[in-house]
């Protein structure tokens, strides 16, 4: 019966609130709601009989319930035997359903007795700006003591629900919560990426979520770093930042940490964590890690020494590794940071900045635009081939690029300079990683062609500065062919040769020559333009060692390489007059009937002005009158066996035109044995003989 009633009650206290000059809180109020209500204690109560009709309920005029929040007292008074419950109004997860909870405060005076609690929500939509309109959708609650009553949401166009509590038949004047549109989870930030200032600080940014970017009130960050033995993140440590996406860090270096970011708005629902972003710091940091400049222009680095314990006057800096830098260059800026300002390199195409002596992989990469290297292009003999060299010190990957114009050399590096796109792209080279590089054009054009190297980076392409070469300034002919050399009489060497075909402009020719006997040591004889040459020697009859080359007659490009070596002859006049003197030194040996016979020749010229001696023959009859002939060279001495019968030897000397008829003559014959007396002969000692041979005419 006391259920029944409540809900009538509730009912027409609902339809007379929303007539105008009812009885309503002042102000919309926002969800999520909490406040208080205390009511008196009725003096009576009304009781509905049945039959009787909603007209003729006397309801409570004059409410004796106050909310906490629209009284000026802190806590709204409680005469005897009144009640107070705490009131909390909020949204579900889903935001479809308002759910208000009213529990007992614990303020309520005298005895304690059941309180009957009834609720009513009911949808409001608004008509206008000022007006409201119930909807038919209401919701009653009733219990004892406390209760948790919902109401489904079931329209956009809904803008407020209306609150009415009764506590023990008392009213609390209607509250009006206002339905705000749907709070979302803001998406986590995103694209997390950190950066190191040039004071050392270490600065996490992210980006924000790109639906609640105008909403967000502040961010939280974790980091933890990695746990070595386990592989895994635990104690993490939680930092705040408000409205800004970025937060100042310290972390320690070496150590593998993981950072993540999540956001929230004013509806206070926080994100997910970001995606985790990974940072391990090295020992030292550089600002900037790469950087490109012009060939000449100053550079400024810092070096960041991470970890509590750095000192930055301790930096030294050295370039590619290998060249300390000066010093006065460089300084501290505060106690963990060195900066440094130097000149970029004029050549090359990058360089190495270091603060430590370690030998660590962190650096700072300088990336010159406009540095020199050189590159050295070579025609071929047959001038349909152009084959370019580089020396390459960079550790990256560069690329040879080309083009030619059909212009000379001077007028496209001037247009080129004037900003015009000048001539045809050549072919890319494929890049090998070696200390040389090499590049090779054929067919060949006979203009000019723009020569560069270019490196492909992070921060672009960088280029070195270009080389404009014309292939016919850099010919390499090919080495003359059908050398001779030709010692005349009077001393003099004659070299001649036959020329390249190419270049078709002429070409002028050099030889070097060096005395065979002697150790190698070439003397260079000036050029000439034509195909032979001549040089005074001391020795006609000397043997000299000869090479020739030639190059373009203009003196441009390159020499060609040495002609095969050849050997010089003498220009004889004649066949020489006589043969040398000798002697002979005998050995016997009676056992085998057999002698060694030595000849020892007496000092004899190679050089007779007008003809040259080239060495001796040797001549050999036998008693039977066979002939035997050996041809030496220019000796001091020749061996040979001898049977002990009758042999005449004959020494001649000879040269390109004959050999000698005045000779001296030796003959050797079997001497008689002879016995010594008191001596054992057991062995047969040598005999040695030394004779002075006369000349037999």
């Amino acid at each position: 019966m006391l259920t029944v009633l409540v809900h009538v009650l509730l009912m027409l206290l609902a339809v007379q609130c929303l007539r105008p000059g009812a009885p309503v809180h002042s102000v919309a109020l926002d969800v999520p709601w909490q406040d208080e209500v205390c009511c008196d204690s009725p003096t009576a109560y009304t009781y509905i009989e049945e039959g009787t009709s909603q007209s003729d309920v006397n309801l409570p005029q004059s409410p004796r319930c106050k909310f906490r929040s629209s009284s000026a007292e802190s806590k709204p008074p409680v005469s005897l035997g009144g009640t107070c419950l705490d009131v909390l109004c909020g949204f579900d997860e889903s935001w479809s359903n308002l759910t208000c909870d009213l529990k007992s405060s614990g303020l309520s005076s005298g005895m304690m007795k059941p309180i009957h609690v009834a609720v009513s929500l009911q949808q409001i939509s608004p008509e206008n700006d000022t007006d409201y309109h119930a909807s038919e959708h209401q919701v009653v609650c009733d219990a004892e003591d406390s209760l948790m009553c919902s109401i489904h949401l079931n329209s956009t166009r809904i803008s407020a629900v209306r609150l009415t509590v009764n506590v023990s038949n008392v009213l609390a004047p209607p509250v009006l919560l206002r339905i705000s549109p749907r709070s979302v989870k803001p998406s986590p930030p995103f694209n997390l990426s950190h950066v190191q200032t040039v004071e050392g600080d270490l600065i996490v940014s992210w980006k924000e979520p790109l639906d609640f970017s105008d909403d967000l009130l502040a961010y939280e960050i974790r980091y933890s770093h990695e746990n070595t033995n386990k592989n895994t993140h635990k104690n993490w440590q939680v930092v705040s930042a408000l409205e800004k996406p970025n937060v100042s860090l310290d972390l320690k270096p070496l150590l593998k940490y993981a950072i993540q970011v999540r956001c929230t708005t004013q509806t206070q629902l926080w994100s997910d964590w970001s995606d985790p972003y990974y940072i391990t710091l090295n020992k030292v940091s550089y600002i900037p890690q790469m950087v490109v400049a012009r060939a000449g222009d100053n550079v400024t680095v810092y070096c960041v020494l991470n970890g509590q314990s750095a000192n930055a006057n301790t930096a030294m800096w050295s370039l590619n590794r290998r060249v300390p830098l000066d010093p006065s260059l460089y300084h501290p800026v505060n106690q963990r940071v060195s900066q440094i300002t130097f000149t970029a390199s004029e050549t090359g195409l990058s360089d190495l900045l270091t603060c430590t002596q370690e030998w660590n992989i962190p650096y700072s990469k300088i990336y010159v635009e406009g540095g020199f290297i050189s590159i050295t292009c070579v025609t071929n003999g047959d001038i349909d081939t152009m084959t370019c060299r580089w020396e390459n010190k960079e550790w990256e990957i560069v690329k040879f690029r080309s083009k030619s114009a059909e212009m000379s050399c001077d007028e496209m590096e001037e247009r080129v300079r004037g900003g015009e796109d000048v001539g045809e792209m050549g072919h890319e080279c494929m890049p090998i990683k070696t200390t040389e590089k090499v590049c090779t054009f054929h067919p060949l054009k006979m203009n000019c062609y723009k020569l560069w190297l270019e490196l492909h980076t992070r921060l672009g392409v960088i280029r070195c500065k270009p080389v404009y070469v014309s292939p016919i300034n850099h010919v390499k002919p090919h080495p003359p062919t059908d050398v001779t050399a030709v010692s005349r009489s009077g001393g003099i060497l004659r070299v001649t040769w036959k020329q390249p075909s190419l270049p078709v402009e002429g070409l002028q020719c050099q030889f070097r020559y060096y005395l065979l006997d002697v150790l190698e040591k070439w003397k260079f004889e000036k050029p000439v333009w034509v195909p032979w040459a001549e040089v005074e020697v001391p020795d006609m009859c000397q043997i000299y060692v000869v090479q020739v080359r030639c190059m373009h007659t203009s003196g441009i490009g390159y020499w060609s390489e040495w002609s095969e070596s050849v050997h010089s002859t003498a220009q004889n006049s004649r066949a020489p007059e006589r043969g040398p003197d000798f002697w002979r030194i005998r050995q016997d040996d009676p056992d085998r009937n057999q002698s060694n016979i030595t000849l020892l020749f007496e000092s004899f010229s190679a050089n007779w002005n007008t003809y040259c001696v080239d060495g001796f023959i040797v001549q050999h009859q036998a008693s039977n009158g066979s002939v035997l002939r050996r041809q030496i060279d220019m000796v001091s001495s020749y061996s040979f066996e001898w049977n002990q019968e009758l042999h005449i030897v004959t020494v001649e000397a000879y040269n390109s035109l004959g050999s000698s008829v005045n000779n001296v003559n030796m003959t050797l014959e079997k001497q008689p044995k002879r016995k010594k007396k008191g001596i054992n002969r057991t062995f047969q000692q040598s005999l040695r003989e030394c004779n002075l041979l006369s000349i037999q005419q």
